[in-house]
């Protein structure tokens, strides 16, 4: 099975106590697959990530939206770098050591990203 290179749209809602976050991803020019996380009262933000746009519907922060769209990359990175790379490197001892340690560097971004963003939604 091929890599695909994925489209997608991402979109964030907040009403009252719930913030919900969709993602829609298109892969194969004709499946989509839709993501959704709700949170009630936990998932308040100290400072909300969206305000009212000239629309009246919220929209994210830019800080939010940057922190959000690099955690993004950085899955997609870790995820080329496990399944791919570090295959491909099997019989390069050193290769294979240097994507290990980029591997741990990656994993270790991807956890300080998402708890941003979870701090944040």
């Amino acid at each position: 099975m091929g890599l695909e290179k994925a489209r997608g749209t991402s979109a964030v809602s907040g009403e009252g106590d719930n913030i919900v976050v969709y993602k829609t991803t298109e892969i194969d020019s004709g499946k989509k697959v839709y993501l959704g996380m709700e949170g009630g009262e936990q998932a308040r933000a100290k400072n909300p990530p969206f305000k009212l746009g000239a629309s009246g519907k919220g929209m994210l922060d830019n800080d939010t939206y940057n922190l959000m769209e690099q955690l993004e990359i950085e899955n997609k990175s870790l995820w080329r770098i496990k399944n791919s790379y570090i295959r491909a490197a099997s019989t390069d001892k050193e290769s294979k050591q240097l994507w290990s340690l980029i591997e741990k560097d990656k994993e270790e971004v991807v956890r300080l990203l998402t708890e941003k963003v979870r701090e944040r939604l």
